[in-house]
C-alpha cells in the first residue's frame, strides 16, 4: 500500500499531525485554506494548560503527552517556548487539579494573594509564542519531506484519489464540512501589551476568565471565551472588561502601553473528535474540536492518529 496522506488544515493539529506522519514514515500532503501568520493558531496567547476541553480522561492523557514533548522543546531556541513560573487564583477552595502529576513543581498557596482570590495553584508550564513556534513546526515538516497547497476542502469527495487516507485537522470549519451540529466557536479577544512582569498568572473560570501571558517581546493578556459569537472585530467593550480584570491581579496593567487587540475564533465542540471513518471506502480520520486546548492536546492527539492508521 502505498502510504499517501492529505492532511487537511495548516494549524498547530494539522502541522503537529502532519509531522508525526511523516515521521512514521507517510508521505504527507498539506491542503489548507490558510498557513501562518494568517490561521486562528497564530493568535493563541498559548500556553499550556487543558480549557474548554472534553472529555477529562482523553484530554489529560493527551495533554500530559503535549506537556512533556513541549517541554523537551525548550531546549530549542527557534521553537518559541519556554517553561514559565505559572499561578493560577480562585475563589473558593478547590480540589486537586486532574493535570496536577503532569506538571512540575506544583504547590498549593493561600497566603498574600491579589483581590479576593482565597487560594492559588502555583506550576510550572509551557508558554509558546505561536508565529514563532508556527514557523518551527513549518520548517520540520518541511524539512521532513511534507508538501503544502493552499487549498480549501469543501467536500472529502473532491479529494484526489491518490490519497488512501485524510486527516481532517479543519477546527471550526469541521462545522460545515462534516456537518456537525455540535461544533461552535468560542470567541476569543486579547491586548498585546508592553512587558511588565514574568510569570504567568491566570484566572480560568470562563465568567472570570483572565490571563497574563509574557513574551519575550511583549505580553498577553485576556481574555474572553463567548460561545455561540461568530465576531472577529475587536471591540472597547471586552477590551475595558479584560484591562479591569486583569490588573485585579497586576494593578500596574490599567497603565502599560497597549500594543494591539486581537479576536481569535477557538473551535469549539461538546468533546474532541478523534475518530476514524469510513467515507466513500475511504477512511477519514477527524482530529478536531479541542477548544481552547489545541497546542495543550496536539502532540498527544498526532501521535493517536498515527496510531490510529497504523491499525
Amino acid at each position: 500500500m502505498e502510504k499517501k496522506v492529505l492532511v487537511i488544515g495548516g494549524g498547530v493539529i494539522g502541522l503537529s499531525s502532519a509531522i508525526c506522519l511523516l515521521e512514521d514514515g507517510w508521505d504527507v500532503t498539506i491542503h489548507s485554506a490558510e498557513f501562518s501568520p494568517n490561521t486562528t493558531s497564530d493568535v493563541a496567547a498559548a500556553l499550556w494548560y487543558p480549557f474548554l476541553s472534553a472529555p477529562v480522561e482523553k484530554t489529560d492523557a493527551w495533554g500530559s503527552r503535549t506537556y512533556d514533548i513541549l517541554k523537551l522543546l525548550t531546549v530549542d531556541e527557534k521553537a518559541g517556548i519556554e517553561m514559565v513560573q505559572t499561578y493560577e487564583y480562585f475563589r473558593s477552595k478547590q480540589e486537586d487539579p486532574s493535570w496536577m502529576s503532569t506538571v512540575d513543581k506544583f504547590e498549593r498557596i493561600t497566603e498574600d494573594l491579589p483581590s479576593d482570590y482565597v487560594e492559588c495553584f502555583s506550576f510550572m508550564t509551557q508558554v509558546i509564542e505561536m508565529p514563532i513556534y508556527l514557523n518551527w513546526l513549518m520548517d520540520r515538516f518541511k524539512f521532513l519531506g511534507g508538501k503544502l497547497e493552499k487549498q480549501i476542502v469543501t467536500s472529502f469527495s473532491d479529494v484526489s484519489d491518490d490519497f488512501s487516507i485524510i486527516v481532517n485537522c479543519t477546527g471550526l470549519s469541521s462545522g460545515e464540512l462534516c456537518h456537525d451540529s455540535e461544533v461552535y466557536p468560542v470567541r476569543g479577544q486579547i491586548i498585546r501589551i508592553k512587558p511588565l512582569i514574568g510569570e504567568m498568572h491566570l484566572d480560568q473560570q470562563v465568567p472570570t476568565l483572565a490571563y497574563i501571558v509574557p513574551r519575550s517581546n511583549d505580553m498577553i493578556i485576556g481574555g474572553v471565551a463567548q460561545e455561540g459569537n461568530w465576531n472577529t472585530e475587536a471591540t472597547i467593550e471586552d477590551r475595558n472588561f479584560i484591562i479591569d480584570k486583569a490588573s485585579k491581579i497586576i494593578p500596574g496593567i490599567k497603565d502599560a502601553e497597549i500594543i494591539e487587540d486581537i479576536v481569535g475564533l477557538r473551535p469549539g465542540r461538546t468533546e474532541v473528535r478523534l475518530e476514524k471513518e469510513l467515507i466513500s471506502g475511504r477512511t477519514v480520520i477527524h482530529n478536531y474540536g479541542h477548544g481552547g486546548s489545541g497546542v495543550t492536546l496536539s502532540w498527544g492527539c498526532a501521535e493517536e492518529i498515527v496510531e490510529i492508521i497504523n491499525e
